[in-house]
């Protein structure tokens, strides 16, 4: 995990990924309400990437804290969250290494951070740790892929373009290894830097772990929470099924 996002943090800024922070962000209101979690309070949200997320959530009156393990996500995140004026906290570390007691009305992690996790210790510890960051009947909701989601959508095509402007180029390949449950992305980048006239060219290669639904649940029932919903679609809240790409958990801390 720490070798990632280092040159591919500016490609993710400038490309259309912030858009799934401000897409869950929309949705959120809802789904407190609807599971009747905290609406106001201290958030904390894990993998915060370069902030878009934490930036609505501040705006809209929340104490925020963001924690990434990637310097550079974070250095788009602080320049993001100051230009609000008010107030924040982010924190360089890696998840497992959570710390906190009783602080938070909620925990987030979206965009399948968790999948970055491939053991299942590491996901039991990172949730414990979760459950003890929360105040009691504090939520922690988040998205993972799913063996379908890793297995049958990222591998529909050998190799595709994933963006392409007139400064960028953002190659894709994917693969798999069924036996670890676990599936790779080669992102290859080409970045124009106008400055020396010429093109740079950067790899990184992200892999993820699928998990059953079933173990999640149980890993977080293991740790202390009540497992509200697991949903498949999140724009119509409806439940997740074998065929969903992504699970959307919703989780809350007992009283």
């Amino acid at each position: 995990m720490s070798e990632i996002y280092q040159q591919f943090a500016e490609v993710y800024r400038r490309g259309s990924y912030p858009e799934f922070s401000k897409w869950v962000f929309n949705l959120l209101p809802s789904l407190l309400e609807k599971y009747a979690l905290p609406r106001s309070g201290k958030l904390l949200d894990l993998a915060c990437g370069e902030g878009t997320f934490l930036e609505g959530m501040l705006l809209n009156g929340w104490q925020v804290t963001g924690l990434d393990q990637s310097s550079n996500m974070l250095r788009f995140a602080e320049a993001r969250l100051k230009n609000t004026g008010k107030s924040f906290r982010l924190i360089q570390d890696d998840m497992r290494n959570l710390s906190f007691e009783n602080e938070f009305d909620l925990v987030t992690c979206w965009f399948d951070s968790l999948n970055y996790l491939l053991e299942l210790a590491d996901l039991e510890n990172t949730f414990r740790r979760v459950f003890r960051a929360l105040k009691p009947t504090g939520g922690f909701l988040f998205d993972m892929n799913t063996l379908y989601g890793l297995f049958v959508r990222w591998q529909q095509h050998p190799v595709y373009i994933s963006q392409e402007t007139d400064d960028l180029l953002e190659i894709h390949i994917p693969s798999c290894d069924y036996e670890k449950s676990e599936a790779s992305l080669r992102i290859i980048l080409f970045v124009r830097d106008d400055q020396k006239n010429q093109w740079n060219r950067w790899e990184e290669i992200h892999t993820q772990r699928a998990y059953p639904m079933d173990i999640i649940q149980s890993a977080l029932e293991k740790a202390g929470f009540q497992v509200l919903a697991r949903l498949g679609n999140l724009t119509e809240q409806s439940p997740a099924l074998p065929s969903s790409g992504r699970v959307w958990f919703i989780a809350q801390k007992p009283a």
